[in-house]
């Protein structure tokens, strides 16, 4: 993998970034993102957000067949209901709710005093402490404290900046980046749509496609919940925390069971690989030793390279 950049580094490259196929887009996600959720999403979080995005999906497939048919009108109202969708998505996520906190801060302090808006770090920072096992939140612990003394001093610009900063830190990577990328696409299809321009307006939807499909696919994807529990069996074993270690171990062999049924002959026998080399890992876990811990970073790489071949195969088998 090469050397990861961070997060909102990332993000701002995703949103930047020009019309790009699926592949290319799911190799910017894994190949700059480099924190990992230590938790999954629950089965209803993941079933809101999957067929929220497979509807997202039909109204962008609707609105290319309407700028086709030259209904531009009516492409118009698809695009607003796929945004619609994407908020409803947004609303879902783990972050969503300390986000809503810091906005709440956000908007007290263009008409209040700074001393006023100093308690609405309370529930920031208790909204932190509640993600905290499944998103990074220790940057955004860092631009929420430097608001908290850019307020004590009557510094309102200072403060709105850490706190638009602790925002965007806070990024749930499996969805927030795709479903970025998705959402700009379709805001510029609008917006070439408003400038009578269909064409480039459909190509932006080829590409809003490619976004929402990462979406749905790598979030229900067996390698992507190998990944995640490899993850957390490197977290757990450095905290000393050997049971834990070795649950997650049985979850990622489940998940590359379940892997191994769905990918071609080739990444097979690499799936193949990787569990029995899971399972060869797991008789040292009790052993404690630090070489252990960098064995168990080494099989997640793997997983995460793995991750990514198996979103490039969809890909291929989508557009065949």
């Amino acid at each position: 993998m090469k050397k990861a950049v961070t997060i909102i580094l990332a993000a701002g490259i995703l949103m930047l970034s020009p019309i790009t196929s699926g592949t290319v887009f799911a190799q910017v996600i894994h190949e700059k993102v480099t924190v990992t959720p230590t938790r999954t999403l629950t089965a209803g979080e993941k079933s809101i957000i999957s067929s929220s995005a497979v509807k997202v999906l039909r109204h962008i497939a609707q609105a290319r067949a309407d700028i086709h048919e030259k209904d531009l009108n009516h492409a118009r109202g698809e695009l607003r209901q796929a945004l619609t969708l994407i908020d409803i998505i947004r609303a879902t996520l783990p972050t969503a709710k300390v986000k809503d906190h810091i906005w709440v801060a956000k908007k007290h302090l263009s008409y209040e005093d700074t001393e006023s808006v100093i308690p609405d770090l309370v529930p920031i920072y208790a909204s932190l402490d509640e993600i905290a096992d499944i998103v990074p939140v220790s940057k955004a612990r860092e631009h929420i404290n430097k608001a908290r003394e850019h307020l004590k001093k009557g510094n309102k610009k200072g403060a709105k900046k850490e706190l638009n900063l602790a925002d965007e830190s806070l990024i749930f990577s499996e969805v927030d980046l795709p479903l970025s990328y998705t959402e700009t696409h379709i805001t510029d299809a609008q917006g070439f749509l408003a400038k009578k321009e269909p064409r480039k307006a459909a190509e932006a939807l080829k590409a809003a496609e490619d976004g929402v499909q990462f979406v749905d696919v790598d979030i229900q994807s067996p390698m992507t919940q190998a990944r995640r529990s490899l993850w957390k069996a490197t977290k757990h074993y450095l905290t000393g925390d050997m049971t834990a270690t070795k649950k997650d171990l049985e979850d990622a062999k489940s998940a590359l069971r379940k892997a191994g049924s769905t990918v071609d002959t080739k990444t097979k026998v690499k799936v193949k690989g990787l569990l029995k080399d899971v399972d060869a890992i797991e008789g040292e876990v009790d052993k404690g030793a630090k070489e252990t811990g960098r064995d168990l970073k080494g099989l997640y790489e793997r997983a995460k390279d793995l991750s990514l071949e198996t979103m490039d195969l969809f890909e291929s088998g989508r557009k065949n």
